[in-house]
């Protein structure tokens, strides 16, 4: 049985790539670090481990989110990774869960592995949105009905995800009126427009996207543009909606996708304007 039986949306690490490899290293080393970290700080054995684990964890899930938002700069994720380590340090870790759910939502739009995303890879993405859904924002349910249904109408789509789609979205307003005491609060409007203003930034890597050069893994044929593009802007529908939904707290869930955000357009600035490096 191949990988890509089980899901065709899922990416090896193939550590060939001195990328791939070094990223090994960072992960590993955050990890002890954090532990060793924890432990100086007084916290027992098991909580150190844990928190160096997800610590480890959190760069690693950056950096593989940021390579989905920017596939043609493979050291924006490494940039977004050091802003996320950043974060960790200064705030808190971030959900693990939803990082994950957003970096699988991402790839079922972008087909970034070249391959549209399989029966099991939809079923998982729709139990994973509807769990966070349950725990922490109903809006999750949404995007992911959204995410299926736009795989269902880009370039290449993938009919069967309409299904899926119309499930993720009865699970959205199932969880809505679950939470209905709590759907109408006011709304956390500075710090929504913060995240707004927030990825504006990102705007000029969107546009960049519309001569995208990376290839899908399996397939080895060039990324649709319209499909990067549009799982760029649901990521950033994510964020500022969570932003507005929950607050700072959302900020922090979310911290690898802000620093993926700040690394691709860094990224993009470096190797743009003079002053910042020379052209690429």
């Amino acid at each position: 049985m191949n990988r890509t039986d089980i899901s065709s949306i899922g990416r090896a690490v193939d550590l060939t790539y001195a990328t791939n490899r070094a990223i090994a290293v960072i992960t590993l080393l955050v990890a002890i670090g954090g532990l060793l970290w924890q432990r100086l700080s007084g916290a027992p054995w098991l909580a150190s481990t844990t928190w160096g684990s997800q610590a480890g964890l959190t760069v690693f899930l950056t950096w593989a989110l940021c390579r989905e938002l920017d596939p043609d700069h493979p050291t924006a994720a490494f940039a977004a990774a050091g802003f996320a380590l950043v974060a960790v340090l200064v705030w808190a870790l971030p959900q693990l869960a939803l990082i994950l759910w957003l970096v699988i939502l991402m790839r079922v739009v972008n087909r970034s592995t070249g391959l549209a995303a399989g029966v099991l890879d939809a079923v998982g993405l729709v139990g994973l949105a509807g769990w966070l859904s349950l725990q922490d924002n109903w809006a999750y349910g949404l995007i992911t009905a959204i995410a299926l249904f736009l795989d269902s109408q880009l370039p290449d789509p993938t009919r069967r995800q309409l299904p899926f789609a119309l499930l993720s979205a009865i699970v959205t307003a199932l969880v809505a009126i679950l939470a209905s005491a709590s759907l109408w609060e006011t709304p956390s409007v500075m710090v929504g427009l913060g995240a707004l203003g927030l990825s504006l930034v990102f705007l000029p890597v969107i546009l960049a996207a519309r001569s995208i050069e990376s290839i899908g893994d399996e397939t080895e044929e060039r990324l649709r543009p319209a499909r990067v593009q549009a799982a760029q802007v649901l990521a950033l529908l994510t964020g500022v909606g969570a932003a507005f939904l929950d607050g700072s707290s959302a900020l922090v869930r979310l911290g690898p996708l802000w620093a993926s955000v700040l690394g691709a357009s860094f990224t993009w600035l470096k190797s743009t304007l003079p002053f910042f490096g020379s052209s690429s």
